[in-house]
């Protein structure tokens, strides 16, 4: 795993499908109500910056994860411990992806299917992959994201010559003020999904020429996703209007759902469908990758592969017990949004940058007569 290698146009294509993931199709930011989109915007400046911070990493600590920089920043005993708790928060975030999945074709298609059997297809697909290796894994990125652009145009399209659009529903924007607006992005958006790169701490060491590509293609992968993240929930408000967005499970799939085109051009449900099983199984997949990359590492497995399987069957049995409904899940998101992400995400990174930065800076550093022997 050592010898692999990605590329630039890989990393772009990974961070681009991973950030669409789930955050396609479910409603984000609901204190915004119609300036869901602008919030949108703002949260992504802070995604940014805390992208600047990983990269940080990567140009310190050039070939090493998370599991290794944090050792050699607080030691190896507390920066063992801190990196071994990233395990199961990646493997938890992982199931909580395929839940959402999972019961979107529930909910849609597949209602007599048992959630058991659509999940655990979707992990058989990711075991799969992820013993392959991140290099099989950034390839198939590439050729998905050509695909999903290619959906993405035609719902849009299709939205617009159905002449479901209605431009009023984005306004009045600021009718309570910036506060909606600020408090939906901060820390609602900026969490979910820009903060869920944390998992690419993992991942970045892999990216050819690091210190020159890492930071240039996070930053411009993060803004193209934003702004077409942005461009969607617009056209979803447009569509739908604010009260109905923000009551849908998936906002997505009922606006494409109203698309008639001459009575002739209806149900293309499959294009919300499509789009979220490419997506969500990239997002899943980097989790699992993630978290597999970390145990091998932290635990100095031989041959990491082997550990793949495991961790998909522990996926798929807490995406089936971490709650009963898909009420109850959401509300569980919101608490992990608010209490757990920021401290996996924001908290232990800048904590990690401020000491090691301290110890940079005021280190003891060695004489010129002991570097002269």
């Amino acid at each position: 795993m050592n010898q692999e290698k990605i590329s630039a146009k890989q990393l772009f294509a990974m961070i681009l499908l991973f950030e669409f993931g789930t955050a396609l199709v479910i409603p984000i930011g609901f204190s915004a109500e119609q300036g869901v989109w602008l919030a949108i915007l703002f949260a992504l400046i802070g995604g940014v910056f805390l992208f600047l911070v990983y990269d940080y990493f990567v140009r310190a600590y050039p070939g090493l994860p998370l599991s290794g920089y944090a050792q050699k920043i607080l030691g190896k005993p507390i920066g063992w411990a801190l990196a071994l708790v990233y395990i199961p928060f990646f493997i938890y975030i992982a199931a909580r992806d395929l839940r959402e999945a999972g019961d979107l074709l529930a909910t849609s298609e597949y209602d007599l299917t048992p959630l058991f059997i659509l999940n655990a297809l979707m992990v058989v697909a990711i075991v799969y992959v992820v013993r392959k290796g991140i290099e099989v894994l950034a390839r198939m990125a590439e050729l998905y994201l050509i695909v999903l652009v290619i959906l993405g145009v035609l719902g849009n399209a299709f939205v617009i010559f159905s002449g479901l659009i209605d431009l009023k529903n984005l306004s009045p924007i600021l009718d309570n003020g910036w506060k909606p607006i600020l408090t939906a992005a901060y820390p609602d958006i900026f969490i979910f999904p820009f903060g869920e790169m944390i998992c690419f701490t993992v991942i970045l060491p892999y990216l050819h020429q690091q210190r020159q590509k890492a930071r240039k293609t996070g930053v411009l992968a993060l803004v193209v996703s934003g702004f077409i993240l942005s461009l969607t929930h617009a056209v979803e408000i447009s569509v739908l209007g604010s009260d109905l967005y923000s009551r849908s499970t998936f906002p997505l799939f009922v606006t494409i759902s109203k698309v008639n085109i001459a009575n002739f051009l209806q149900r293309l449900d499959a294009i919300v469908i499509l789009s979220l099983i490419i997506a969500n199984f990239f997002k899943t997949a980097i989790y699992c990758y993630a978290a597999m990359v970390l145990t091998a590492d932290l635990f100095k497995l031989e041959k990491p592969q082997r550990i793949g399987l495991p961790i998909g069957i522990i996926v798929l049995l807490m995406s089936l017990m971490i709650a009963s409904n898909l009420t109850e899940h959401f509300e569980e998101g919101r608490f992990i949004i608010t209490y757990i992400f920021p401290v996996f995400s924001v908290a232990i990174p800048l904590f990690l940058l401020v000491v090691d930065v301290i110890r940079k800076r005021f280190g003891h550093k060695p004489s010129k007569a002991s570097v002269e022997k």
